[in-house]
């Protein structure tokens, strides 16, 4: 009997003189999972970004340091940071960024509020109104043309301002309720302790008086049960927020925040 080789889809087949087929034992289908395999991370791997994109979604925004542009502010001008870390930095709460930003020789221009005020805080994504006191000092960050769209100027507007305060929050607030004039003695907004990063609290309370006031604020505001015991937990407060002022301007050391826009 004479026999035939044939190859179908991918298997071997003997055939006999009689015409009858015989395949031999092998899976037709290995060919086609051979394809699949050889195929699917080269799929798999065009679906998923790259090392070096994932890093660069990542990867907070670098604090600035110097001066992108000026706007004028009263009579005087404002140094301001790069629009995007602004744009950023207000869409959270960032208090070490604010640290870092209020520190002794950098560039950024500090204003003064000229009485208390209410400003919209936008920080977060939230808005809300905030209130700010009589000579709180804030960073400049950007600047928003008075008058109507379409290049309608209208009488009497004026200019607003987005400001950084020493809490990590912005707010925005008139060219009229700022001034240029430092006041005797700046105020600084409440710094929020709890929401330090644990480097930047070890680095504060480096300073004695940062850490004095510190204990004597943990001593008047353990219990708060009365209008007196209440007017000492404010002033304790006030004491201990204007020594963490007080170190950083004076250039006290801080690690860089881990925590950026």
């Amino acid at each position: 009997m004479k026999l035939g080789v044939v190859a179908v889809a991918g298997a071997v087949v003997l055939v006999t003189a009689a015409g009858c087929a015989a395949p031999v034992q092998r899976e037709a289908r290995s060919t086609a999972l051979l394809s699949a395999a050889i195929s699917a991370p080269v799929a798999a791997a065009a679906a998923t970004p790259s090392v070096a994109e994932s890093r660069a979604k990542a990867e907070p925004e670098t604090i600035p340091t110097t001066c992108v542009g000026e706007q004028a502010i009263k009579n005087a001008k404002a140094c301001l940071p790069p629009g995007v870390f602004a744009k950023k930095l207000c869409g959270g709460i960032y208090p070490e960024v604010a640290l870092s930003m209020f520190a002794k020789g950098t560039p950024w221009t500090r204003i003064w509020l000229a009485g208390d005020v209410e400003a919209w805080n936008a920080s977060g994504g939230l808005t809300h109104r905030a209130k700010l006191a009589f000579d709180e000092e804030v960073i400049v960050l950007s600047r928003h043309s008075a008058g109507g769209g379409g290049g309608i100027v209208m009488t009497g507007a004026m200019a607003s301002f987005d400001v950084l305060r020493w809490d990590g929050t912005c707010v925005s607030v008139m060219e009229g309720e700022l001034t240029t004039r430092r006041p005797p003695a700046p105020k600084p907004a409440a710094v929020p302790w709890g929401r330090l990063e644990e480097t930047t609290r070890r680095a504060l309370l480096t300073s004695p008086k940062v850490k004095a006031t510190h204990d004597s604020l943990d001593k008047a505001c353990g219990s708060v049960s009365s209008p007196a015991a209440k007017k000492s937990c404010e002033k304790a407060d006030k004491a201990f927020t204007n020594a963490v002022a007080e170190f950083v301007r004076g250039g006290g050391a801080l690690p860089t925040p881990a925590r950026r826009p």
